[in-house]
């Protein structure tokens, strides 16, 4: 792996539930080998719309096995391993998800929705010089796919290309311009590189149109607290811990906020909230110290 702390995939594939497809079981998708009769195809069809189903509910386990029904019905069809891999994957099962997608890119090699699954599996294992041809490779066939974009602007971040990174999360944005992932992982560079009004500006749009996201409400109380706007942070910060509790970041960035906001024991306790996730962490360490003086 070339950088400490790989950023993790997981959100990508969240985004991509509501967006697995569910299209037509007859073999018209180019690459499909399946010529289905109008019996199996309607079945086919009912399957596949209950699949779409239990993912839009969160149900994996029912789509797993909706899927595994599909592509018994329809072995020919990349389409229905890859929408199995992308599920396998969300359930962390890697290999198993693997095998999906090279099926599906067996049956065929341009299908977009495997190579940028399986390229997901290589990033998160460290290979990212092959996921970041794999990608490439995706975005060449099909350059309006927003998932290709937001999936190759992480990699890009990995290998330590951050300037490429942001151009393509903003060309995920320009696919998709309601794509929260992207939104923000722009604000967290912008964030890093000391433009915390930026950042806020995007945050609050982000936030307007999705209230319930945790983690931006987490980064824009971090923009808050770099531009001393301090009652502000502690809100959203108090408020991005309640809901990511087992982020030992999320606590040290409350606690810092608190000791801003001249609460030194409620600083405290988030600063030990923190070293209870996080026992090494020096920075919560030394602010624990300090705070205890």
């Amino acid at each position: 792996m070339r950088r400490k702390g790989l950023i993790a995939f997981v959100g990508v594939l969240i985004w991509m539930l509501p967006a697995l497809p569910g299209c037509s079981w007859a073999g018209a998708r180019r690459g499909s080998k399946d010529s289905l009769s109008p019996e199996k195809a309607a079945q086919a069809k009912a399957v596949s719309e209950r699949a779409q189903a239990a993912v839009d509910a969160g149900d994996l386990t029912t789509a797993e096995a909706e899927l595994a029904q599909l592509v018994a019905i329809s072995p020919g069809s990349p389409e229905g391993y890859q929408r199995l891999g992308a599920v396998l994957q969300l359930r962390g099962r890697p290999a198993e998800a693997e095998t999906c997608f090279r099926k599906a890119l067996d049956l065929d090699p341009d299908f977009v929705g495997a190579l940028i699954g399986l390229s997901r599996i290589e990033a998160a294992r460290g290979q990212l010089d092959s996921a970041l041809k794999r990608l490439e490779t995706a975005i060449e066939i099909e350059p309006h796919d927003a998932a290709g974009h937001l999936t190759l602007a992480q990699v890009l971040e990995a290998l330590g290309r951050t300037d490429d990174g942001l151009a393509a999360y903003y060309r995920a944005l320009k696919a998709d311009p309601f794509l929260i992932e992207a939104n923000r992982r722009i604000a967290a560079i912008q964030l890093s590189r000391n433009e915390a009004d930026q950042a806020l500006v995007r945050l609050d749009q982000t936030i307007e149109t999705n209230p319930g996201d945790a983690e931006s409400v987490f980064l824009r109380g971090r923009a808050h607290l770099a531009l001393h706007h301090v009652p502000q942070a502690v809100d959203d910060l108090r408020t991005a811990s309640q809901h990511l509790p087992d982020r030992p970041d999320v606590h040290l960035a409350l606690a810092h906020a608190l000791d801003a906001a001249r609460r030194p024991a409620d600083a405290l306790q988030a600063a030990e909230n923190a070293l209870r996730l996080a026992p090494g962490d020096v920075e919560a360490l030394n602010l624990s110290e300090r705070l205890r003086r």
